[in-house]
C-alpha cells in the first residue's frame, strides 16, 4: 500500500491534540495539554509510559547544572509528590524507581483525562498542504487513521516529522556516526553492606579512593569505572579483562546507581555500544538487544566472581527499549547551535533553561562543562519555543532529544529534565493555539512560560 492509499483507511480516533510517543517528553506534553482543557490522545508503542526513563531504565535524572537545579516544569513538582508518596523517589528529585515511575506517570495521565492508546505504532502520516491531518496507526486492530488539529512528535527520533517531510540532521557532522547506544539493566539480591565494605577494601588495596561508594546504611550507592580514568575499581576491571572474564568494551563505560525504595538493587548504565548505533535502524536496535544481553550475563558473572555482595544477586530486568542518545535532529524554526549553548544564549520565547555539559559519548568521552559565566552574569543557555516548531509544517511540534538542535547542542539538551520542559511547553502551546484558532507560530513562548510559572515551574 502506498502513501496515497492510506487516506482510504477508516478513522478510529480523533482528538484536539495527538501526542505521538509516551516517553519522557510526550507524557508531559499530553498531561499539560489536557490540563488546559483540550481533548488529548497519547499514542505509545509499549504498554507503559516514560520512555527512556522507564522502558529504557535510565535512572537517575541528571541536573541542569544551574544553582538550585530549577526545573522548568510544573509537572515535575506533581510527579515528585507522587514518587515520594510511593517511596520511589528521593527528596532531591533526581533518583527514582523506573518501575513505579511507569505507574505514577500513567496515573497522572488518567487523572488529567488523557486518552491512552498503547501497543500502537505510527508508520505514516497524512498531509494536506502544510498541515498534518492524520496519523496512520498500526496495532492489533490493523491499520487506521487518527485525526487531530495539532500533532506533537515525541517519538525521540522525529519519526512523525520525517514522515511529514521535515528536514533533519543526523550524527556527528565530522564522522557521520551517532552517539553510542546502551542497553541498561537492574540487578537485585545484592548485599549492599558487604558491597560497601568491598569498595573500601579495594580502595585500600589499590591506593585509589574514588567513584565507588555505598552509604546511608546501604540504601544509597554510586560507582563508575570508565577506561582511562584511575578510580577504585580500575585495577579490578583490568584484572578481569586480562583473565578473559570481561572484554575491553565492558570497561569503556560502566556506571551503577542505587534506586530509592529498592534496597539491594542496582541500575547499571551499560553495556554501551560503539558500532551499529543508528537508533532509526531496526537491525542496529536488534543487534544491541542481542549483544547487550550477552554483555549483561557476562557482567553479572564478573560481579559474582570478583565482588563481595553479589553472591545471591540476579538479573531483575533488562530494558525492553535500547537507550538511544542521539539520532535525528529535526530542523525547526530555530536550530540551537554550539554557539548558542556555549555562549549562554538567551531568548524572549524561552521555555527551558540548562547549563548541562556537552556530553558526547564514545570510546573517547567529550564532557565539557559550561561553567564560564556569561557576559550577563547568568551562566546558562535557553531553549526557545521556536526550536519546537517544525520548519515548513503549520501544526506539528517536536519535543525531547530531537528538537531543533545541531549535534553538539543536542549533546547537552538531550537530558530528561530538558525533555520534560519541552514537552510541557508544547502541550500548553498546542492548547493555546487551538483556543485562539491560530497557527502554533502565532503563539507566544512568553505566554507559555507564564502559564508554566503560574502553575509552579521554576526558571533561573
Amino acid at each position: 500500500m502506498n502513501a496515497l492509499d492510506f487516506s482510504r483507511l477508516p478513522v478510529t480516533n480523533e482528538a484536539d491534540v495527538v501526542v505521538c510517543g509516551g516517553g519522557t517528553a510526550g507524557v508531559f506534553a499530553a498531561i499539560a495539554c489536557a490540563h488546559q482543557g483540550k481533548d488529548t490522545l497519547l499514542i505509545e508503542q509499549f504498554g507503559s509510559l516514560g520512555g527512556t526513563a522507564t522502558n529504557g531504565l535510565v535512572t537517575p535524572l541528571m541536573t541542569v547544572h544551574i544553582p538550585g537545579n530549577p526545573q522548568c516544569s510544573y509537572l515535575y513538582n506533581q510527579l515528585q509528590e507522587k514518587l515520594l508518596a510511593l517511596g520511589a523517589g528521593n527528596k532531591g528529585g533526581t533518583a527514582f524507581d523506573p518501575l513505579l515511575l511507569r505507574y505514577a506517570l500513567e496515573q497522572m495521565c488518567v487523572e488529567a483525562g488523557v486518552r491512552l492508546l498503547y501497543h500502537t505504532f505510527i508508520p505514516e502520516v497524512i498531509k494536506e498542504g502544510d498541515d498534518v491531518t492524520a496519523a496512520v496507526i498500526a496495532n492489533k486492530a490493523g491499520l487506521s487513521l487518527v485525526k487531530g488539529k495539532i500533532f506533537i512528535d515525541a517519538t525521540g527520533d522525529g519519526d512523525i516529522a520525517v514522515r511529514a517531510g521535515a528536514e533533519y540532521n543526523k550524527g556527528n557532522p565530522e564522522t557521520g556516526k551517532n552517539q553510542p547506544m546502551s542497553l541498561r539493566y537492574i540487578i537485585d539480591g545484592i548485599d549492599m553492606i558487604a558491597l560497601g565494605e568491598f569498595f573500601s577494601a579495594e580502595a585500600q588495596r589499590t591506593g585509589v579512593n574514588g567513584a565507588a561508594s555505598v552509604w546511608n546504611n546501604g540504601v544509597e550507592m554510586y560507582a563508575h569505572c570508565c577506561r582511562g580514568n584511575a578510580v577504585t575499581l580500575t585495577k579490578l576491571f583490568e584484572e578481569a579483562i586480562e583473565a578473559g572474564d570481561l572484554i575491553v568494551e565492558d570497561h569503556i563505560y560502566w556506571q551503577a546507581f542505587g534506586m530509592p525504595g529498592r534496597y539491594g538493587s542496582i541500575a547499571f548504565n551499560c553495556p554501551e555500544f560503539f558500532e551499529n548505533i543508528d537508533g532509526t535502524n531496526p537491525e542496529d536496535l536488534s543487534i544491541s538487544q542481542v549483544k547487550g544481553k550477552e554483555a549483561i550475563v557476562r557482567q553479572l558473572a564478573f560481579y559474582k566472581k570478583y565482588m563481595k555482595g553479589f553472591e545471591k544477586a540476579y538479573i531483575a530486568e533488562i530494558a525492553p527499549m535500547v537507550g538511544v542518545r542521539e539520532s535525528r535532529e529535526i530542523i525547526c524554526d530555530h536550530v540551537l547551535t554550539a554557539e548558542n549553548i556555549l555562549g549562554k544564549q538567551k531568548f524572549e520565547d524561552v521555555i527551558a533553561q540548562s547549563n548541562y555539559p556537552i556530553d558526547i559519548h564514545g570510546k573517547q568521552l567529550t564532557n565539557r562543562y559550561l561553567i564560564e559565566p556569561a557576559d550577563d552574569g547568568k551562566p546558562w543557555y535557553e531553549i526557545p519555543f521556536r526550536s519546537l516548531i517544525v520548519k515548513g509544517i503549520d501544526n506539528l511540534l517536536v519535543v525531547g532529544r530531537c528538537i531543533g538542535a545541531e549535534f553538539i547542542a543536542e549533546a547537552s539538551v538531550r537530558i530528561q529534565p530538558t525533555a520534560r520542559s519541552t514537552g510541557e511547553a508544547a502541550g500548553i502551546g498546542a492548547a493555546l493555539a487551538i483556543e485562539a484558532g491560530k497557527s502554533i507560530r502565532a503563539i507566544s513562548g512568553a505566554d507559555i512560560r507564564a502559564i508554566m510559572i503560574e502553575k509552579g515551574a521554576k526558571f533561573a
